[in-house]
């Protein structure tokens, strides 16, 4: 025996790591068993501190005409099916080992019901002589799961290889190179099978693939998943063939690509059939389509959008950009779509539209442009900017007058676009100082603040004037408003470019102040009382110098405290400001989301 707490001799570990790995195999394996066999001291196999009590596979004794003698919980299936005596094969492998010789089964098929369904199990078993080969020593490694896995597996290949035949006209797969190394074996594109492979896949593209940072993209190169690409190549007799294509990157198990695996569809007759069918109808219904859908939309900038994204497949534009025209230049995109022109190149054409032209074309080997100016009650006030790749389709008489016919709807749509944006800017700003009016500044801290994942800090400070009022009743209100603007303008020294200032109404300001602690909030704080001492010249009198009250508040994304609440704290402590004497600093309490304050 061969005790609990003993070393576990070298042969013990190479049969555990044997059963888990795999099926014992060769001369190396039987010889370490018979090794074991030898050193061993029969009985206690099973037993507490026995030699097989750690094994993780099966373990079963037999003796003499398939008697079990003993078994671990995972030979149960084995012994019943010894018991039976149904398996010659297994009751003559343990005659073997009761003549001296090892034998293998691979694997053992055991079947058995489960649930009223009857399922079948699997064991790679070796049997070996034990004990002076008076009994026989069975280990087993359950094999079920691979031998299903393995079945599935054949069988998701064949109905793979029957759908792709049935579905496509040809499958391929190429290496790293964009050379085929399979093609189907009925070939494809009127070569034979055995032509195409070892061919470079864009050597039968009529276009060259276009170049992402100088690497090929073509569904034969694919590097991510290609769905239902066009493509036009040439086959065997010269003849355009278009084909529908869908491709997978293949990659090697550490995940490097190594090439790719994908179908193709001939469409070449379908896709000719479409076209003619197309140019008959396109031309009769573009425009009033085109039109009518500008003429539905009320908002101005979804206006522009829609216009750019009909237009594209309309004139087969590579891209297609909206701009406003400021003060004669060209301002930003309104809308977009594909790929527009530079904005450089824009910008100089404009020039030439300035002279009166009310239509600029230009050519050069990578495509072609074609500007047209939009007009507001005969002032220019925008472009329409199209862009056809290389090799697309000169500019017909019939694209010139969509774009003039359109050009006038998009003219009007950029004029109430600025005047959309204007009014929008006024109803968000005080007109006396130019900072956020309460909606503005209000709207643009929820802004600033909102979203789920928020995590904004900083500091709200609510601003009032002191003795404001004796001011307007000492020098009258154009040396109140005056004042006001000098506020506005020491405000407006003091924050940086995502901090947001407003005049809340009357002598009441406020700041919010991004990404501040509780330290730098008193620093500037400070800063603010310091710059204010310029406001006593506005003073009505000695006695009642005009200066700030701050209370500020802290803020936190994070504690959840609602806009109401920071600006209640804010507001207070602007109150505690000013019963402390005025023209001084008040920090609100923390907020505590179980009572508001802490």
């Amino acid at each position: 025996m061969i005790g609990a707490a003993a070393r576990e001799p070298k042969e013990i570990s190479i049969l555990r790591s044997q059963a888990v790995s795999g099926p014992p195999r060769g001369h190396q394996l039987t010889d370490s068993y018979r090794r074991l066999v030898d050193e061993a001291a029969p009985g206690g196999v099973l037993s507490a501190g026995g030699v097989f009590t750690q094994f993780p596979g099966a373990v079963l004794l037999a003796g003499h005409n398939g008697i079990v003698l003993d078994a671990n919980e995972l030979a149960e299936p084995i012994g019943q099916v010894l018991q039976s005596g149904q398996n010659e094969e297994l009751r003559g492998a343990i005659q073997a080992a009761l003549a001296g010789n090892s034998a293998q089964i691979n694997p053992l098929v055991v079947r058995g019901a489960e649930r009223g369904t009857v399922v079948e199990r699997a064991f790679d078993v070796v049997v070996l002589p034990w004990a002076g080969s008076t009994v026989a020593l069975l280990l087993g490694r359950d094999v079920t799961l691979e031998r299903r896995l393995r079945a599935a597996l054949v069988e998701s290949r064949q109905r793979y290889k029957d759908l792709v035949e049935i579905s496509n006209d040809f499958a391929w797969e190429t290496d790293t190179a964009g050379r085929f190394v399979f093609v189907s074996p009925r070939g494809a594109l009127g070569y034979p099978a055995s032509e195409l492979v070892g061919r470079l896949a864009r050597d039968l593209l009529l276009d060259s693939a276009p170049l992402i940072d100088s690497v090929e993209t073509s569904p034969f190169t694919a590097k991510s998943t290609v769905e239902a690409a066009e493509l036009w190549v040439r086959g065997a007799a010269g003849e355009q063939l278009c084909l529908l294509s869908t491709a997978l990157p293949l990659t090697s198990e550490g995940g490097a690509w190594i090439g790719a695996r994908g179908v193709c569809r001939d469409i070449t007759g379908l896709r000719c059939q479409e076209a003619d069918l197309a140019e008959a109808r396109n031309r009769e219904r573009l425009f009033s389509y085109i039109v009518n859908m500008v003429r539905r939309e009320l908002d101005p900038a979804r206006m522009l959008d829609a216009t750019a994204e009909a237009l594209m497949p309309a004139l087969a534009l590579a891209g297609l950009s909206i701009h406003a025209l400021v003060d004669g230049a060209l301002g930003t995109a309104l809308a977009q779509s594909g790929k527009p022109a530079q904005s450089d190149l824009l910008a100089s054409l404009v020039k030439q539209l300035a002279e009166g032209r009310p239509a600029v074309e230009l050519q050069d080997p990578s495509g072609e442009l074609l500007l047209r100016a939009t007009r507001f009650r005969d002032k220019t006030n925008g472009l329409l900017c199209a862009w056809r790749a290389s090799g697309s389709p000169r500019w017909a008489a019939e694209d010139r007058s969509l774009l003039d016919n359109i050009a006038g709807q998009v003219g009007l749509a950029i004029e109430q676009l600025d005047r959309q944006t204007e009014m929008a800017v006024l109803s968000m700003t005080d007109p006396l100082t130019g900072l956020h009016n309460r909606r503005g500044f209000i709207d643009s801290l929820e802004h600033c603040v909102g979203g789920e994942a928020s995590k904004v800090k900083g500091a709200l400070f609510y601003i009032d004037l002191d003795n404001f009022k004796r001011v307007n009743d000492t020098h009258g209100h154009q040396t109140g408003d005056e004042a006001l603007l000098e506020v506005a303008a020491l405000m407006k020294e003091q924050i940086r470019g995502d901090d947001l200032a407003a005049r809340l109404g009357g002598d009441e300001f406020a700041l919010f102040l991004c990404g501040i602690d509780r330290a730098a909030a008193e620093r500037k704080g400070e800063l603010l009382l310091k710059a204010a001492e310029r406001l006593r010249g506005f003073s009505g009198d000695a006695a009642h110098p005009l200066g700030l009250s701050l209370g500020v508040a802290l803020y936190d994304a994070r504690t959840g405290e609602g806009l109401d609440s920071l600006f209640r704290r804010a507001d207070e402590a602007m109150y505690g400001a000013k019963r402390a004497g005025k023209h001084s600093l008040n920090l609100a309490s923390d907020y505590d989301r179980r009572g508001g304050r802490k």
